[in-house]
């Protein structure tokens, strides 16, 4: 339902839900733009020539960008970080989760395991809820 109040000018203005595109969430979204109750006149569309592009001669060509001078020409990357790129990009056959070493098999095998508990615990729970069986405290 509209609420109706008045403008500044005096016109009578509809306070109606108006939903706006949100480009970054994707979304809908309702604002509080206030509408007019009538429509506006509709205003003919202005007819634009595209940009004339004006050269003072055939010989002129666009300006070529590039690096401005003085920029560096050398990576300023840390050279131990550039050395786990290098690392963990190799194509040796080892998965990416176990190229960390000693420490990163140990947490795989942690997360393997806490997974196989908790799947155990799952299918003991469909069991026990799919045949009535009593849950004891």
């Amino acid at each position: 339902m509209a609420t109706h109040s008045y403008s500044s000018t005096g016109c009578a203005v509809a306070r109606m839900p108006f939903h706006q595109f949100n480009p970054f969430t994707g979304r809908l979204k309702q604002t509080n733009h206030l509408q007019p109750l009538y429509p506006l006149a509709p205003h003919p569309l202005e007819k634009a020539e595209p940009p004339k592009m004006l050269w003072d001669s055939m010989l002129t060509k666009p300006a070529k960008v590039g690096p401005s001078v003085g920029v560096a020409r050398f990576s300023k990357v840390d050279p131990k970080l550039l050395a786990k790129y290098k690392k963990f990009q190799e194509p040796n056959g080892i998965p990416v989760y176990l190229k960390g070493g000693p420490m990163d098999k140990v947490l795989v095998g942690l997360t393997f395991g806490l997974i196989a508990v908790g799947l155990v615990q799952f299918a003991e729970f469909v069991y026990k809820e799919a045949n009535g069986i009593k849950w004891e405290k």
